[in-house]
């Protein structure tokens, strides 16, 4: 007697549900993740065999180039609304509402202060190309010591820490750690990159 063959089924997938996943995966990490920043300047810095990371909640990162210029960095959006509003209320300076809000869009600047005005006026291609000579740290005239004080009356748990190219002069670093010391701050970091550890140790 013949077998009786069963009839086969096609199997069918709905692929709906997974499309969705997808597309909400995919909106969830364009909405969530951080763009990077182009820096105003290369910062080549040392290495070290340390790899212990520093937070950038409640941080604020001094960084020397290798033409002896200072920068400072505030990656916290709200902090840098904070300090510039009280900078501005502290040191007399003039800013509009606008330039108030440019200022915290702006994670890196490094120009004295005669010249923060202006660059907040101009429009962003501008700005981009706008020429930042480091703010000043020197005896004579220590604009980064108002900014830290400004920081620090801002948010007095905050932590330094200090990149430096490693072509960078030497007395620019003292110069930095002078101002913190002045400010009472004689606790920071370095900022290196991480090189493999030597097999003795």
């Amino acid at each position: 007697m013949a077998k009786v063959k069963t009839k086969r089924h096609s199997i069918s997938l709905d692929m709906t549900a997974m499309c969705d996943m997808a597309f909400l995966l995919l909106t969830f990490f364009i909405l969530t993740a951080k763009m990077k920043v182009p820096e105003p300047a290369q910062f080549d810095v040392p290495s070290s065999i340390s790899n212990q990371k520093y937070e950038e909640k409640d941080l604020i990162r001094i960084s020397i180039s290798n033409d002896d210029r200072i920068f400072l960095t505030v990656p916290d959006q709200t902090l840098r609304r904070e300090m510039i509003d009280a900078y501005a209320n502290t040191f007399k300076v003039n800013l509009t509402e606008k330039q108030k809000m440019t200022f915290e869009l702006t994670e890196t600047f490094g120009m004295q202060k005669s010249d923060l005005v202006s660059y907040l006026a101009q429009p962003d291609e501008i700005r981009k190309k706008f020429p930042q000579g480091g703010i000043p740290a020197d005896s004579t005239d220590n604009q980064l010591e108002e900014w830290i004080a400004t920081a620090k009356a801002v948010n007095p748990d905050l932590t330094i820490a200090i990149k430096g190219d490693q072509d960078a002069n030497y007395s620019k670093f003292s110069e930095v750690i002078a101002t913190l010391k002045k400010r009472r701050i004689y606790a920071f970091s370095l900022v290196t990159t991480l090189e493999a550890k030597p097999s003795n140790l």
